[in-house]
């Protein structure tokens, strides 16, 4: 079970708001809100929600009391980046490789030399050369 009292000081403490870690666990608002209130027993998303907190799922059912435990590093993106990564991980292999593609031509990287589905077209439709 996790105790409602951690769950809604880690969100204060990160300046999270119940919909906002709905949003990035994958869960409805009022899954969190159940939580957060003592109305719900638990939860089989507590290791994402850890992650999320930057904590670990022992701290959240209040089998220790370190908060930081071997909790692992989150990486500092912001609100943007965190779902441009989840909606990357829901496409297709061939997608993310068009994907990768047209980011790497409009970052002004190197672009790859094979076309991942069709002849290479511009923006436009234009046959490219």
């Amino acid at each position: 079970m996790i105790e409602p009292t951690r769950l809604s000081h880690l969100l204060a403490d990160r300046e999270l708001s119940q919909s906002e870690l709905a949003r990035r666990v994958g869960v409805s608002q009022a899954t969190i809100y159940r939580l957060v209130s003592g109305l719900g027993y638990g939860s089989k998303h507590i290791h994402k929600i850890a992650r999320e907190l930057q904590t670990t799922p022992a701290y959240l059912s209040g089998e220790t009391d370190d908060p930081q435990g071997d909790a692992p590093a989150l990486p500092m993106l912001d609100a943007d980046e965190r779902d441009l990564i989840d909606s990357f991980k829901n496409l297709t292999s061939a997608d993310r490789r068009a994907l990768l593609q047209i980011a790497r031509t409009m970052a002004g990287g190197p672009v790859p030399s094979q076309t991942v589905h069709a002849p290479a077209r511009g923006y436009r439709g234009e046959k490219t050369k």
